[in-house]
């Protein structure tokens, strides 16, 4: 796994180094200092981060037990999860970000089994509410009304 883990880093070094030097490309606003580059920049960023501590890790010896087979309940979750995700694109653009992130959130924490109705409730109206707010009034960027544009 040592080595896997390396590889593995090295390569995600490489990968966010290229995301960081294409989302450049991107011309900056005018008026804000930050642009269409930024996000794309810091999450590249942020994966650089993670894969230099996969590495530290890897190097003293801090690596993950070996897993050599992939168990078919789990890859059956991982389709499912991915399924709910490829539903949610197209639930965007009939129903808007902000509601469809709401339903997506729910539908997902009740598919890993979180426990609780109101918790799921309050944690994905209010997570799906806080990342429009940023999008809309600190990245200023729109995003997808759908049907309800008159609510956002």
């Amino acid at each position: 796994m040592k080595k896997a883990d390396i590889c593995t880093g090295i390569g995600l070094i490489i990968f966010s180094t290229w995301i960081f030097w294409y989302a450049n490309a991107y011309s900056k606003a005018a008026i804000y200092y930050y642009g269409p580059n930024f996000f794309p920049q810091v999450i590249a960023i942020a994966m650089s981060i993670c894969a230099i501590i996969l590495i530290l890790k890897a190097i003293k010896g801090k690596s993950l037990e070996t897993s050599d087979r992939i168990q078919l309940k789990g890859f059956i979750r991982m389709v499912i999860a991915i399924a709910i995700c490829i539903g949610y694109l197209f639930l965007m653009q009939v129903i808007g970000f902000a509601m469809s992130t709401s339903v997506f959130l729910y539908v997902l924490m009740m598919f890993i089994g979180q426990q609780g109705l109101m918790k799921r409730i309050y944690s994905s109206v209010a997570v799906s509410l806080i990342v429009w707010a940023i999008f809309r009034y600190f990245l200023i960027i729109p995003l997808p009304t759908g049907m309800f544009a008159f609510t956002f």
